[in-house]
Order: C-alpha cells, then sequence, then structure tokens
C-alpha cells in the first residue's frame, strides 16, 4: 500500500510492527519543529499546547469520540496501572482477564491479588482466541473489572462481541478496560461498552516511543478519581484555596500530572494524520488478503499455528508456537526477514508498508529454516 514512503520497509520485509512499528518519515521534522518552539523559551509553549491540543482531537477523531475524553500518559502500562490504583478495591473483589494478555495488564493485578485479596479469574483462550460469551459466563456479583485486549499480542486474535460484554458488565456495576495497543491504527476499534481503552503510540500509529494514549467514557469519569494528581490535573493550580482544596479539569484531562511530553506529542500528530486519511476499515480490508495467506502459508507448513481460524478472529498478526523460536527469527533476520520470534513463538504482523511479496518472501523463506 505505502511500502514507497517507509524507507525501511524498501529495504527488508518488515513483518514485526507488532513490536515496533516503522515510524512516518514525517516524524523528523515533527521533531525538528518542536525544537524550534522550545528553543524560543516560555514563548515557545503556545505553540507546543497547540499541537498538543490538536494531537488529542486526531486521536478522538479516530477513536470516534470527544476530546474531551482522551488524554496522553507515558505509556499504556501506566494507563493500566493508574486504573488499578485508582478503584476502591475491597477484599473478594474479582478481576476478569484471559490468558492470551500481555504483563501489562496482568501484573498490576497480581499485585492487588497479593495485597489486597482480589480475586483475579484468568479465562483460558480457546485455540488462540476468546470469544464473548466465555467472558460473559464468568461475571459474578463480585465482579469489579474486565480488562481484556482487543487483539492478543501473543496470538492476534481479536475480540469479537465487546459490546456484548459491556451491557453484561454493567449489569453488576462492573468496569470495562480495553487494551488497543496491537488495533488501534490497525483494526477497527469500537468504543462501545467500553469504560476506559488505553494504547501505546509506537506500534500501529507510525509514532514515536513515549505516550499512552487513554480513552474514559464520560459515564465512567463521573465515579472515577485518579490516584496520582499534580497541577496539569486541576482548574486552577493558583486559586486563592489552593492549600485547602482543590478541582480536577474536568473529562479526561485531569489524567496527566504534569507536563505533557511535547516532543512524542509532536512526532506522533503526522502518524494520526495520516491513518485518518489512508482510513483504518480500508487499511484492514487490503491487507485482508496478505493474512489470509500468511495463514494459509504457514497452515500448508505443517507448524503449530497459535492464530484461530475465521475472519471474526482476525487482525494483522499471524503467529505460531516452536521450541527454536529465537534461532528461527535470527535465521530469517540474515535474509533480512524481520519477525518478533521469542518465547516460544514465531510472530508476523503486516501493516499498510507491507506487501504480498512480504509475506511469500517469509513463507519461502521459512521452507528450508524448519527443515534444520
Amino acid at each position: 500500500m505505502y511500502k514507497h514512503l517507509f524507507p525501511r520497509a524498501r529495504e527488508v520485509a518488515y513483518l514485526d510492527t507488532a513490536a515496533e512499528g516503522l515510524p512516518l518519515p514525517a516524524i523528523e521534522q515533527s521533531f525538528s519543529k518542536y525544537y524550534r518552539a522550545k528553543a524560543r523559551g516560555t514563548p515557545g509553549r503556545e505553540e507546543l499546547h497547540a499541537v498538543e491540543a490538536e494531537a488529542l482531537r486526531l486521536v478522538a477523531r479516530l477513536l470516534g469520540t470527544e476530546p474531551a475524553n482522551v488524554a496522553f500518559l507515558a505509556s499504556a502500562s501506566d494507563a493500566l496501572s493508574l486504573l488499578a490504583l485508582s478503584i476502591d478495591w475491597k477484599p473478594g473483589d474479582q478481576v476478569i482477564i484471559s490468558d492470551l494478555e500481555f504483563p501489562s495488564n496482568v501484573l498490576p493485578w497480581l499485585r492487588l491479588k497479593k495485597e489486597m485479596g482480589l480475586d483475579v479469574v484468568v479465562i483460558s483462550s480457546d485455540r488462540g482466541g476468546l470469544c464473548s460469551e466465555q467472558v460473559i459466563e464468568r461475571i459474578t456479583a463480585r465482579t469489579r473489572l474486565i480488562s481484556l485486549s482487543s487483539v492478543s499480542y501473543k496470538t492476534g486474535a481479536y475480540l469479537p462481541g465487546i459490546e456484548k460484554i459491556g451491557a453484561a458488565a454493567r449489569k453488576v456495576g462492573a468496569v470495562v478496560c480495553m487494551d488497543a495497543t496491537q488495533a488501534l491504527g490497525r483494526c477497527p476499534v469500537s468504543l462501545e461498552g467500553v469504560d476506559y481503552l488505553v494504547s501505546s503510540s509506537f506500534k500501529w500509529l507510525l509514532g514515536p516511543h513515549g505516550l499512552g494514549i487513554v480513552y474514559i467514557a464520560p459515564e465512567f469519569r463521573q465515579q472515577f478519581q485518579p490516584a496520582g494528581i499534580g497541577w496539569y490535573s486541576v482548574e486552577d493550580l493558583f486559586s486563592e484555596s489552593r492549600f485547602e482544596s482543590y478541582q480536577l479539569k474536568n473529562g479526561a484531562t485531569c489524567l496527566p500530572v504534569g507536563m505533557p511530553n511535547f516532543p512524542s506529542i509532536s512526532a506522533l500528530r503526522p502518524g494520526i494524520e495520516f491513518l485518518l486519511q489512508a482510513g483504518v476499515n480500508r487499511i484492514d480490508q487490503e491487507l485482508t488478503p496478505l493474512v489470509e495467506q500468511l495463514r494459509k502459508g504457514l497452515c500448508d507448513l505443517g507448524v503449530d499455528l497459535l492464530t484461530p481460524e475465521g475472519a471474526e478472529f482476525s487482525s494483522g498478526i499471524v503467529s505460531f508456537a516452536h521450541p527454536r523460536a529465537e534461532e528461527i527469527g535470527a535465521a530469517l533476520e540474515r535474509q533480512d526477514i524481520i519477525v518478533w520470534a521469542g518465547d516460544g513463538r514465531v510472530r508476523a504482523s503486516v501493516h499498510l508498508y507491507n506487501e504480498m511479496s512480504d509475506v511469500d518472501r517469509y513463507l519461502e523463506a521459512l521452507k528450508p529454516i524448519l527443515k534444520q
């Protein structure tokens, strides 16, 4: 689709966006523009805050919500930890996750299990995927939070039916958190039924490191009291009553506690603009044949495929289990084919700078490597 715009994608068969996305080249100019504003000292702040506001508007468009409902934190992991620390837990409260989750969506709940007696329910996936019914049947009156990924980092399985999970969660007053790190910018992401959503910035969004995108539903925000607070969180930091009281900003703007990461925000903006112009639905549709070929080719090679069958589970990721994963990854890299290879699996991921030739090259190179 857009291989010609990304130098690295022309040099190698780059199939590792799920780990590290290739940045839009315009990022370099954005960093330079940030530097010029920063070099002006305090007079440059007006420009930096304007860039922040525009970036938030663009992210809100991508998510299909209002800018007041989104914010930037340091990372998706920080956003998940903030949520974990901001809920008034009671011993025996239940959190539902799955065995498809990245550690960032596991560790905060394990800590609360240890310290607060939280009941952490881990749903076992079925052939690499998860369906809404599996989640709904585990919801009880004790369920306080359901925290799942839109797309699994491990198997690439898309989670269908999140709106059904949200409807079931509302019946018991539970919160639904969605980690959209492996979906946002690559697959359609719906906010229906979602109270809190997080995503990283450096994978499918064509952006830099150093940002976590956070969405908080207006209804959930009304009951949400963030554990962290700082001068950037409040309406009037120099009010006459500042030593006695404070008023949090409205919406998601209360989440950041201090000065924003202006360099990364500046660099994220062109990537979001590009994705909006290209259209995520169009990207998803045009890359579907590549994903189907990946899956078919790996099946033909007889590997232990982790990615489930079915269009409803399809994303940009296809992976298989193998005891020599690291060795396979290294052999592929020597042929200028970049994939993720670790944790007992080999994972290929396709984005808008990939073409069918990348998939064919990967599959052809795998044949002799797997026989070694």
